[in-house]
């Protein structure tokens, strides 16, 4: 059985793919904008995220972007201001008020985004996490933990992106163009899971690594992004 594992990187090799400059999205100024754009950027087009987080830096006040990913920290809010932000709003309200947004988790009974980042935001202080600075690995467990309970975030996808945008290279967001890149890579019928696209480019990242390429899975996973979106996929 050919490995599957080795013909991604095969093939990344082949078509020239190298990393993309960051998007802005990597140097968020805050840990909340972080927790917004994995929550909001799940199912929709990207555009429409991108206008959320300035929109709550508009109305709230805050720095979006830092210098670079390196030098963040520095900005003062935390999850615990964006839960004050929260504090007496309905989620109808707080869609409206704070995020001018009111998109859901499904469209099936799903909750609005604005109560899931709520909520999201809430689970990551009961792990001890408020902003840069309090991630650790054992905090980021138990918030893994806590995140997968609540309502829409079952995949833990948006769970992941949060990981990625907080800092760790060491995920990838599986959406639909991940998914297509992968099933062209191995000329795949039917597009692969989520899951076993993002297990394909981690490993597929650490074998082009071993190969000599200076890739990460996150950098691999914004690589393959850059590239659908710029084909119109």
């Amino acid at each position: 059985m050919a490995n599957p594992v080795e013909r991604l990187a095969d093939y990344i090799e082949a078509i020239g793919l190298v990393p993309a400059e960051d998007a802005d999205a990597y140097r968020y100024a805050s840990l909340p904008l972080c927790v917004i754009d994995a929550v909001f950027s799940i199912g929709v087009n990207y555009e429409s995220t991108v206008a959320t987080v300035a929109r709550v830096c508009d109305r709230l006040g805050w720095p979006r972007l830092a210098p670079s990913r390196a030098a963040r920290g520095a900005c003062p809010q935390g999850l615990t201001n964006l839960l004050e932000a929260h504090a007496g709003l309905t989620a109808e309200e707080a869609a409206v008020e704070i995020y001018g947004n009111r998109q859901r988790t499904s469209s099936k009974s799903g909750i609005l985004k604005a109560e899931a980042v709520r909520l999201f935001a809430d689970a990551l202080l009961t792990a001890g996490i408020d902003s840069f600075a309090d991630i650790t690995p054992d905090r980021m467990d138990l918030a893994e933990a806590l995140i997968l309970s609540l309502p829409g975030q079952r995949s833990g996808i948006a769970f992941d992106y949060f990981r990625m945008l907080a800092g760790d290279e060491c995920f990838i967001k599986p959406d639909r163009m991940v998914l297509r890149f992968v099933a062209t890579a191995l000329d795949l019928a039917v597009e692969p899971n989520p899951r076993l696209s993002s297990v394909l480019v981690r490993l597929g990242a650490r074998e082009l690594a071993c190969r000599g390429y200076d890739w990460t899975p996150r950098t691999l996973d914004y690589a393959i992004w850059v590239r659908q979106r710029g084909h119109g996929e």
